[in-house]
C-alpha cells in the first residue's frame, strides 16, 4: 500500500509562500499574486488566485481597498488583518499548501499572513453559468418548467426549494484526482435505506478517474451491471422529479458541472413513467402508461416480426394481408431482410443527423428526409412500401419511450433481433425474448430488484410501479424498509 503524502506546511513568511506556489504553478501565467504593505514598506500579507476563474471586479473594488486600508492601519496586526479580512469573506482556515493549492485551483482567493502558520481562503467565482431554464429533453405538456443547470449550489438549491424540511441531508465528495470534481450526495433521512448510502459512498470513493465532466461518467462507473445495454440509473433535468423521487426513499447524486442528476436505485419501471404522469388525471396517465408498453415492443420487434413473417411463416399471415405483401414485394431485387436493414440504418442516420444540427434545421432533416428516402427508394423499385410504413412505425414508437437511455438500448437491440429473425424466424424472436426478460430480471439497482417484485414490497406499492392511482389513494412506492444513518469520514456534511 502506498504511503500517505504528507502535506507541506505553511511558512510563517508570506513571501516563501507566494515563491512554493509559483513553482507549484510553473508556467502558468494566469496565476496572480498581491502583497499587502504597511505603512513602513514591511510585507504584512499576500494574496494569490488565478485571474480567469475569480471575480476580478469585486476583487478590486472592494476587496482589496478594503484589505488594504486596515492592512496599512493595523501594521504587524495579524490579528487585526486576520479580523478583518474575515468580515470581508475569508472564512476558510487554510491548513496546508496542498489545501491551499485546491481552493486557488478551484476558483478561490488564498489570503497568507506575516508571522501566521495558517492561511485563510474564499470562494469568489468569476465565470459565468447558463440561467435556469426549461429542460431540453424532458419537456412536459403540463408541470414545473424548471431544469437543472451546469452549476451544483443551483442545482441543490433547486432541490431544497422543493423540500422544505430538516430532514433532507446533504453530503459532499471530490472526484477526480485532477478535476477535484464535487458530487452532492442527497436523501432523506427518515426515507433512505441506510445501506444504499452506504453502497454509494462506497462506489464513489472507488472512482479513480483523472478527470470527471459529467455525471454520465460517474453513472457509468457505479453502475451494478456495467456490460448490460439496460441503464440501471436514472438521470433527470428536472428538479420536481428529484423531490419527488427522494420522498419514495430514493438518492439523488448531483455533479458540479452536470445537468443531470442521477437517481438511484432504479427500476425499470422508473425509465418509463415520466413526471408528468403525476401531473395528469390517473386514468390518462395509466392510458399512456398502456401504451408506451405498447410501443416498447412495436419499437423493439416489428421489424423482426414482419421479418420472420414474410420470410418463414407466410402461412400465418391473413390472406388478403399476405397478397398486398406479395404484390408489393414483386420485382424489389433485394430480400426482406436487407430491405429492413437499409432502411433502418437509414432512418438512424437521418436521427443522428438531426441531433446534431440546430434544432430548427435538425427537426426538417429528420422529417423531409425520412419522406424523401422513403419515397425515392420505393419509386426506385429498391424497398417495397410496406417496409418503409414499418420503419416509419417502428421510428415513431421509439420516441415515445420517456427515457432517451432506454430508447437507445431498444434501437441497439433491434438490429440483433433482424438477423435472428431472417435466420430461425418466430422461434429464434420467442427464444430472445425469453433471454431478455430472464436478464432483465437478474439485474439490480444497488440491490434492488431491477423489476418491481410482490415478494420486495408491499401490495400496494407494487401495484403503484405499474398502475397510477387515484391521487387520493394514492402512496408513492417505497426502496426500503431500514432507516438512513449517517457514516463515513471522507466527506463533508451539509
Amino acid at each position: 500500500m502506498d504511503k500517505q503524502k504528507t502535506p507541506t506546511p505553511i511558512e510563517p513568511l508570506a513571501v516563501r509562500n507566494v515563491d512554493a506556489l509559483r513553482r507549484l504553478f510553473a508556467d502558468n501565467e494566469q496565476l496572480a499574486f498581491y502583497y499587502l504593505e504597511s505603512n513602513t514598506g514591511t510585507i504584512i500579507a499576500a494574496i494569490v488566485y488565478i485571474k480567469v476563474l475569480i471575480d476580478m471586479e469585486r476583487l478590486r473594488q472592494h476587496i482589496l481597498p478594503q484589505i488594504g486600508m486596515h492592512g496599512r492601519a493595523s501594521g504587524s496586526d495579524s490579528h487585526a488583518l486576520a479580523e478583518a479580512a474575515a468580515a470581508q469573506g475569508f472564512q476558510q482556515t487554510v491548513h496546508d499548501m496542498d489545501a491551499a493549492v485546491r481552493m486557488i485551483s478551484d476558483a478561490g482567493i488564498v489570503l497568507f499572513l506575516e508571522g501566521e502558520a495558517d492561511a485563510y481562503g474564499m470562494i469568489l467565482p468569476g465565470y459565468g453559468k447558463r440561467s435556469v431554464t426549461e429542460p431540453m429533453l424532458e419537456v412536459n405538456v403540463r408541470g414545473p418548467r424548471l431544469g437543472f443547470i451546469e452549476d451544483l449550489s443551483t442545482n441543490v438549491g433547486l432541490i431544497y426549494r422543493r423540500l422544505k424540511t430538516n430532514k433532507l441531508k446533504s453530503i459532499s465528495y471530490f472526484i477526480g484526482q485532477d478535476s477535484r470534481t464535487e458530487v452532492s450526495v442527497l436523501y432523506l433521512e427518515d426515507q433512505a435505506d441506510a445501506n444504499v448510502l452506504q453502497e454509494i459512498e462506497r462506489r464513489l470513493k472507488s472512482i479513480t478517474l483523472n478527470v470527471v465532466a459529467d455525471s454520465a461518467q460517474i453513472e457509468e462507473w457505479i453502475q451494478d451491471s456495467p456490460y448490460s445495454p439496460f441503464p440501471q440509473i436514472q438521470n433527470t433535468e428536472r428538479p420536481d422529479r428529484v423531490a419527488t423521487a427522494l420522498s419514495q426513499g430514493k438518492v439523488a447524486v448531483v455533479t458540479d458541472g452536470s445537468p443531470n442528476v442521477l437517481l438511484m436505485p432504479s427500476l425499470f419501471t422508473d425509465f418509463m413513467h415520466p413526471s408528468e404522469d403525476l401531473y395528469e388525471k390517473f386514468y390518462f396517465a395509466n392510458f399512456l402508461r398502456a401504451l408506451r408498453v405498447i410501443t416498447l415492443f412495436i419499437s423493439l420487434f416489428l421489424p423482426s416480426i414482419y421479418i420472420a413473417l414474410s420470410t418463414f411463416h407466410l402461412e400465418m399471415i391473413p390472406t388478403p394481408l399476405m397478397l398486398t405483401f406479395l404484390t408489393a414485394k414483386a420485382g424489389i431485387p433485394l430480400p426482406t431482410f436487407v430491405e429492413a436493414l437499409v432502411m433502418e440504418i437509414a432512418f438512424e442516420i437521418l436521427r443522428e443527423a438531426s441531433l446534431r444540427l440546430p434544432q430548427t434545421v435538425g427537426q426538417s432533416v429528420s422529417i423531409v428526409g425520412a419522406l424523401i428516402i422513403g419515397e425515392a427508394a420505393v419509386q426506385s423499385g429498391l424497398v417495397s412500401r410496406p417496409i418503409v410504413i414499418i420503419v416509419a412505425l417502428t421510428g415513431i414508437a421509439s420516441f415515445t419511450i420517456p427515457s432517451f437511455n432506454t430508447a437507445i438500448t431498444i434501437r441497439m437491440l433491434r438490429f440483433p433481433l433482424m438477423f435472428i429473425a431472417a435466420w430461425t424466424g418466430v422461434l429464434g424472436i420467442s427464444l430472445c425474448l425469453f433471454t431478455l426478460v430472464l436478464h432483465v430480471c437478474s439485474l439490480k439497482s444497488f440491490g434492488k430488484p431491477y423489476i418491481p417484485t410482490l415478494e420486495a414490497a408491499k401490495w400496494r406499492d407494487f401495484v403503484g410501479h405499474y398502475i397510477l392511482l387515484p391521487i387520493k389513494k394514492r402512496r408513492f412506492s417505497r426502496m426500503h424498509t431500514s432507516p438512513a444513518a449517517q457514516g463515513g469520514s471522507d466527506h463533508e456534511d451539509h
